[in-house]
């Protein structure tokens, strides 16, 4: 496959990707709407903390995703037909003792946290216990399902991928309706139901797979080299998500445990504003990890590099024109989408953006990493300043700063970790340049960004009521878009994409 049609495969599942993602944006805040309506700020907060504590253990989950694509799409890239069934032979064998060790961990270390550390209202343990089991059964689901899921990533197909998520979204929101008009206790049925949705992915990835794919009609088959090899690479990548997950989660507790479960409740309402939004980028990347791993795999540098800077500049405009008119107008976004807004919820928002914007200009680069398999040293430094983080956000809260304050850590350490992630790429990969990287990349997108919010600020000030808010929040996307086009993209790339652009409007 040449440049052009790597290059045309890849915009293909990125538009279906988006598509998918616009899709269930929408889905997925009306069904936070009735969720939150549903259960209340008691109980969407104790799903949020107590999903949070099973999440602890999903870091196995999060590593052996990363390592199981790569080892996938390397063996696409360079291996045969007969070595890629053996990857993913080990790779499933691998999975379904991993979801043993989540379960007997869950049981044992988890259940005993739940109950001891935990800030659980009074009247809902019992409650809280089946939901805590339900999200355990959803969690070792996933992690068997999750080979099939990487290769289905792998082979880029991306339409089913974008069918399944959209299946997810609409099923999740049928669930709120019926949580919502179901007499008995709300958070028990709502956990049920969701954990029936895991059930259900996994049957119907296991089936697509076998009709579609060779390599996953699975027949056992171990290798103890091969198995050193990817255990080794997800060693060290479970031991950063090790690090990642006990921040992000971590956080979480520590909130509950300083705060309150209505602050968890905010923290839960900022998470699915930014999980949603960050969404559109990460589906979008998932278009471009396939080859970037590759690329690397059969050795054609060049295209690497020029792809990974690419789709970093990409990322990053992607979420910032969607996010910014949210940002400026964050309160009667989410007076108008909740109608009920947890205190503090607009500023944890705010502060969850601006880090997932300082992430997905660097996301491209752990890729480019991941793809070499050189992830020690890489993984090493970025721990250490999860770890780091995850302590500044103790001491600020046990000084007695505010909820926001503490949070705030968030964005301080994406962009931190901007600079740990090209340090490695151009250790792993001399030929990476940080001087074209920061001409290339950093430069533009700076200058588009900030040139955005100084002409945005002033539009956004001129808001009296709703009427002028809908006047002037399409200035603020067309200003966005202009800035990232003539500032952001080079002469090549507004070439390439007027080219894109034109041949699909041939075709439509």
């Amino acid at each position: 496959m040449n440049q052009t049609e790597k290059t045309k495969r890849i915009a293909k599942n990125a538009v279906l990707l988006y598509v998918r993602m616009v899709v269930t944006l929408v889905i997925t805040l009306f069904t936070s709407r009735i969720v939150l309506k549903a259960l209340g700020f008691d109980d969407f907060g104790l799903y949020n903390v107590i999903g949070g504590v099973v999440t602890l253990f999903a870091f196995l989950r999060s590593s052996m995703s990363s390592s199981t694509q790569r080892f996938l799409a390397y063996e696409m890239g360079s291996g045969t037909p007969d070595s890629l069934r053996r990857v993913f032979s080990v790779c499933l064998t691998t999975h379904i003792l991993l979801a043993l060790v989540l379960f007997v961990l869950a049981e044992t270390v988890g259940l005993w946290f739940l109950w001891h550390h935990i800030n659980i209202p009074a009247g809902r343990g019992e409650a809280a216990n089946w939901i805590y089991q339900f999200a355990v059964m959803s969690l070792c689901m996933n992690m068997v399902s999750l080979p099939y899921d990487a290769d289905i990533v792998s082979n880029e197909r991306m339409g089913y991928f974008a069918f399944l998520s959209i299946l997810d979204a609409v099923l999740k929101l049928v669930i709120a309706y019926v949580v919502l008009y179901t007499q008995g206790d709300h958070l028990i049925l709502y956990g049920a139901l969701m954990m029936g949705i895991s059930a259900l992915d996994f049957f119907l990835n296991w089936i697509y797979c076998r009709l579609k794919f060779a390599e996953t009609r699975f027949s056992f088959y171990w290798n103890k080299e091969m198995f050193l090899r990817i255990f080794s690479f997800s060693g060290w990548t479970i031991y950063g998500q090790l690090a990642v997950v006990g921040s992000n989660q971590g956080t979480n507790i520590l909130v509950n445990i300083f705060h309150s479960v209505v602050a968890n409740a905010a923290m839960g309402v900022g998470h699915q504003v930014n999980s949603a939004l960050t969404g559109l980028v990460s589906n979008f990347q998932t278009a471009f990890k396939p080859q970037i791993t590759k690329s690397y795999a059969s050795g054609d540098y060049e295209y690497l590099t020029s792809l990974t800077n690419y789709a970093s500049k990409i990322s990053f405009f992607l979420l910032f024109i969607v996010s910014l008119p949210i940002m400026l107008n964050i309160d009667w976004v989410l007076q108008l989408w909740l109608e009920r807004v947890p205190a503090h919820a607009g500023e944890l928002c705010i502060v969850f953006i601006i880090a997932s914007l300082c992430n997905a200009v660097s996301a491209p680069l752990w890729m480019n990493i991941f793809a070499t398999g050189k992830v020690r040293n890489y993984q090493l430094g970025l721990s250490a300043a999860y770890i780091a983080e995850l302590i500044a956000v103790y001491v600020l809260f046990r000084m007695g700063c505010p909820l926001v304050v503490g949070v705030s850590m968030k964005a301080m350490l994406n962009f931190v970790v901007i600079f740990i992630r090209l340090y490695y790429t151009h250790t792993t990969q001399p030929q990476f340049s940080l001087a074209a990287y920061a001409r290339q990349v950093v430069l533009p997108v700076f200058c588009a960004a900030a040139l955005t919010v100084l002409a945005s600020v002033p539009v956004i000030m001129m808001v009296t009521d709703d009427v002028t808010r809908l006047l002037t929040t399409p200035a603020v996307v067309l200003v966005s878009l202009a800035a990232a086009y003539f500032i952001g993209l080079t002469g090549k790339e507004r070439k390439s994409l007027k080219n894109l652009i034109n041949k699909h409007k041939k075709h439509a």
